[in-house]
């Protein structure tokens, strides 16, 4: 091919990996002036080399060039920049082979010239654009961002499975052209195959997480009852005190104060109570867990409980996750004296999660893309992927988030409300 052809060729596949690596990590705007220079400078890189240099070194320098795009267009760690290549060159090779394999189908033999070359990158460019638009790719990304072994393996073999025939495709393409329909067949079995084992490996790997919510939040029942069993003996005591006092004193100031401090124990223990009640006691056994971090942390951390039936669709590890990441997020803010409070309720036909938390306003644009992946109002790298995860969950049982910014005792609070309708 000519130059000017090769770089035309390299558009499409550019193009096709920014909007595939867009949908992989659920970004929502893109820099559309830096975008379109990247497409074309890029483009005329990638197809420069393919005049001058071997086919197998300009695909690692082309590999390169799509990294350092995926960086300048979303800004995120070495790792996920890796990670969204892979998984953007799996999804790329297969739209571009079974973009061959639809031509073969309808035209008969498929030569390497440029114009079949521009109908297959057309027909892959529309191909990408529906599995973008229709297609949740982005749970591939997250089960990679969440270290799924399973998930891994999986694209390690599709990856393996790709480049071989990439080889073959580089050492003889007229003979893969022959044989198109073979190996569609074969690569098809072979990732069915993986599909399979991916589904055996997924269950086993959610089967694993609820045992271990299970064992780590079980234990934890038995200090509550601990816990309230020694309260109750300080409460015989308190009792017997401000029966003697009521008897032996006459200074009412003592009386009163000593009342106070008796019912503010009592207000502890009730809680306590509340927690004890829940028909949920991995959810009682994680909430517990969250008073103790609260006070090592000099937090106020209020519970009100006004459903203790509190039944949900979501997989116990699936309820810890989100509970755990909205009270988590509450609790880093480093907001002077802290205040957190978790209601869990009913409103008509659907169950509450809400969370407020002591927080500056927060203007309308961060709400809109808190849930966005990578994105958080902290400055710490690598945060922002529990609101992502949370958002991902919900939208999994069809729930719904509201997000908004409310005075409470005069200061503003961040406030989170998850609803899931009741079954």
């Amino acid at each position: 091919m000519r130059l000017i052809e090769l770089i035309i060729m390299a558009m499409f596949d550019v193009v096709g990996y920014i909007i595939i690596s867009k949908r992989l990590i659920n970004h929502n705007k893109l820099n559309k002036l830096l975008c379109g220079i990247c497409i074309l400078v890029f483009s005329i890189i990638i197809g420069i080399n393919g005049g001058y240099i071997s086919a197998w070194r300009n695909f690692f320098i082309g590999g390169i060039l799509i990294c350092c795009i995926n960086y300048l267009l979303y800004k995120i760690e070495i790792i996920e920049i890796i990670y969204v290549y892979i998984l953007s060159t799996i999804i790329v090779i297969s739209t571009q082979l079974l973009s061959i394999v639809l031509l073969e189908f309808l035209i008969g033999k498929v030569e390497y010239t440029f114009t079949y070359g521009m109908v297959s990158q057309i027909i892959s460019l529309i191909i990408i654009t529906f599995i973008s638009e229709y297609i949740p790719i982005h749970l591939m990304f997250r089960f990679i961002s969440k270290n799924n072994k399973v998930f891994k393996l999986l694209i390690l073999n599709l990856l393996v499975l790709l480049v071989s025939i990439l080889s073959y495709w580089y050492m003889d393409i007229d003979g893969i052209l022959e044989n198109i329909i073979s190996m569609a067949v074969l690569s098809i079995g072979v990732i069915l195959v993986n599909f399979v084992l991916l589904k055996n490996g997924l269950r086993n790997e959610f089967e694993e997480q609820q045992l271990q919510i299970y064992e780590k939040y079980l234990p934890v029942i038995d200090e509550l009852i601990n816990e309230l069993r020694t309260r109750q003996h300080e409460f015989d005591n308190h009792i017997q005190a401000l029966k003697m006092l009521t008897i032996t004193s006459t200074d009412y100031e003592s009386i009163i104060s000593s009342m106070k401090s008796y019912i503010n124990d009592l207000e502890i223990s009730n809680d306590l109570r509340d927690l004890v009640k829940l028909d949920n006691k991995i959810l009682a056994g994680f909430l517990y867990s969250k008073i103790s971090n609260a006070k090592k942390l000099g937090i106020k951390f209020r519970i009100i409980i006004e459903d203790y039936q509190f039944k949900l669709d979501l997989m116990d590890y699936e309820l810890i996750e989100i509970m755990g990441n909205l009270i988590n997020n509450a609790f880093e803010t480093k907001v002077e004296d802290n205040s957190v409070i978790l209601i869990l309720s009913k409103e008509k036909d659907m169950n509450v999660i809400e969370l407020r938390n002591k927080h500056p306003y927060l203007k309308r644009e961060s709400i809109d893309n808190i849930f966005s992946m990578g994105f958080s109002t902290k400055s710490h790298a690598g945060r922002g992927y529990g609101l992502y995860n949370i958002k991902e969950i919900v939208k999994k049982y069809n729930g719904k988030i509201e997000i908004l910014n409310e005075l409470y005792y005069g200061e503003n609070h961040i406030v989170f409300r998850i609803l899931f309708a009741i079954n």
